[in-house]
């Protein structure tokens, strides 16, 4: 540390946030659209629109369907909607794997939807990328998880003057307003900064750091999974058949232990079976707990088996923390809230990358002088921090445009996503920098603009103006906030395009200011030097 604490600090802060700038990028992009996962699906698949109806409707009418849809499954796996999504949520495993529904509160019904992943793409690829093994994806992720932590930590020890750079900004002043805009954004959320961070490279602590599972549960991770995930094992079927309680009784009884908390989740283990174990998972809105236990009960004979009152400080601290990651507790103006501050993470990111090539710019002004590296990093904050976004508008136009009878249409989704996030690679890295910028910016704001009117043409009973019109506020809302991420663009643009010629003016007065500095600079200290004896003679005999 031969320059200063502080000054190591802003070097490790400068390049721990260069290294994998690129992907913390796309996993906090990807990662902020995850609060509303739930609001995008159901954009995504307008088919499901339905009426609510009681919680109490709902899981009478979950359990009679499974009881016809899957009698011989080893399990059932039942979601209940709630304020944020319409239908049933059904899974269940047999011999031949695993199968899913969205079935219909009121009827039971299977409900014919397009094929799509709907808002749980952005959600996994977050934390596991895409196209990578899972595991590898998410040590990656945990990487650059790091790298933002320690970037995070070190930002704060660089800007001594935190306070007071949270209230500074200079507009049109080139490399100075980039650091200001930097500062700005990180200083307005710098705690949901610290919280998101943390917590995400927490709740996968056993992949980073396995010694402490591996010394108490050794071989037995399974162990380690069950005890963490919930409150008591479930057993194994018996291959005995079993006539289970009727279903309106049982949740009679449910209810009465759950002291008339609403049912979230249904758990049925070996059902029709004389082990058949059924576990009931309250909705719980006030603890951050997201993995709350559930009741457990004998579904032969009603015996309740667990009171889910207990719980281990392993279970506790794991569901708190991915709770906490997870807003579980966050109504409306909080989870907007979180959506902002992830929207100003994107912005730090993506200053912090921009402002590391406006820095070394000027030095790849001088002629006949061509970098490779920085032509590169140049073209990739292009694609990333504007690219991304429109591959992610593209992916919603595809959800609109692609037949809903294809097989496989939700792969076609994703691979529109990735060929045209590839496409706006291959245009930033064969156009000029500044012409890459606006013509990027012109693209992602002409996208945005474009999902709702491609959502009136194709499906117009999910409309903005039908949504409005019903009071779909979260169908209504997707829509809106299209066009203003539309409008957001097109203004960076239209600033961009105004302020152009004034930045690179003035990065010119800059780089002839150095060259004249640097001229006298070389001047002074050849007239400084010591004149050497046939000098000497030559200006006393005045030669």
């Amino acid at each position: 540390m031969k320059n200063g604490f502080r000054q190591s600090m802003a070097w490790l802060h400068t390049w721990t946030g260069l290294v994998l700038g690129w992907v913390m990028f796309a996993i906090f992009a990807t990662g902020t659209s995850a609060y509303f996962k739930e609001e995008i699906s159901q954009w995504m698949t307008p088919e499901l629109q339905l009426q609510p109806v009681s919680n109490q409707q709902a899981a009478l009418v979950a359990l009679n369907s499974m009881q016809k849809l899957a009698p011989d499954a080893k399990s059932w796996y039942i979601t209940l909607p709630d304020q944020r999504q319409q239908t049933i949520n059904a899974y269940w495993s047999s011999d031949k794997g695993y199968d899913n529904a969205n079935l219909n509160p009121q009827t039971g019904e299977k409900i014919a939807a397009r094929d799509t992943r709907g808002g749980e793409f952005f959600y996994r690829f977050h934390f596991e990328l895409f196209g990578f093994p899972v595991l590898i994806g998410r040590i990656i992720v945990g990487i650059a998880a790091m790298l933002m932590f320690m970037a995070l930590i070190t930002g704060v020890i660089t800007h001594k003057k935190i306070i007071i750079d949270f209230f500074t900004f200079r507009p049109r002043k080139g490399q100075r307003s980039w650091l200001d805009f930097h500062n700005v954004s990180s200083v307005m959320s710098l705690p949901f900064f610290i919280m998101i961070t943390y917590t995400g490279l927490v709740i996968f602590f056993y992949i980073y750091m396995p010694w402490g599972m591996a010394a108490k549960y050794g071989n037995e991770r399974n162990q380690f999974f069950d005890e963490m995930n919930r409150s008591a094992l479930m057993p194994e079927a018996t291959g005995k058949p079993g006539s289970m309680l009727a279903f309106d009784q049982m949740l009679k009884q449910a209810y009465h232990a759950l002291q008339g908390q609403k049912i979230a989740r249904i758990e049925m283990s070996a059902p029709n079976d004389q082990s058949a174990t059924v576990s009931f998972v309250p909705a719980v809105e006030s603890s951050l707990n997201i993995r709350v236990p559930g009741i457990q009960m004998n579904a032969i004979n009603g015996t309740l088996l667990s009171s889910g009152q207990s719980q281990s400080a392993m279970a506790v601290a794991a569901g708190t923390v991915y709770g906490l990651h997870m807003a579980h507790v966050a109504d409306w103006p909080m989870r907007w809230l979180l959506f902002s501050s992830g929207i100003l993470g994107c912005c730090m990111i993506g200053s912090g990358m921009v402002l590391w090539t406006v820095k070394r710019r000027m030095q790849q002004q001088k002629p006949g002088k061509f970098h490779v590296g920085h032509y590169l990093v140049e073209r990739f904050n292009v694609v990333a921090i504007v690219g991304l976004p429109t591959a992610m508008a593209s992916y919603f136009m595809a959800n609109r445009l692609i037949d809903t009878q294809l097989e496989n249409r939700a792969d076609l989704e994703i691979r529109v996503f990735f060929m045209m996030w590839l496409g706006l690679l291959i245009h930033a890295l064969l156009r000029p920098w500044a012409k890459a910028w606006k013509e990027q910016l012109f693209i992602a704001g002409l996208f945005f603009a474009a999902i709702p009117v491609i959502n009136l043409m194709v499906t117009p009973q999910a409309s903005l103006l039908t949504t409005v019109i019903n009071q779909q506020w979260s169908l209504a809302g997707f829509d809106l906030i299209m066009l203003v991420f539309a409008a957001l663009f097109w203004i960076m643009l239209g600033y961009l395009i105004k302020n152009q010629h004034q930045v690179l003016a003035r990065m010119q007065q800059k780089i002839e200011r150095r060259a004249e500095s640097r001229q006298q600079v070389a001047a002074l200290k050849v007239a400084q030097q010591p004149l050497t004896p046939p000098q000497l003679i030559k200006e006393e005999s005045g030669i």
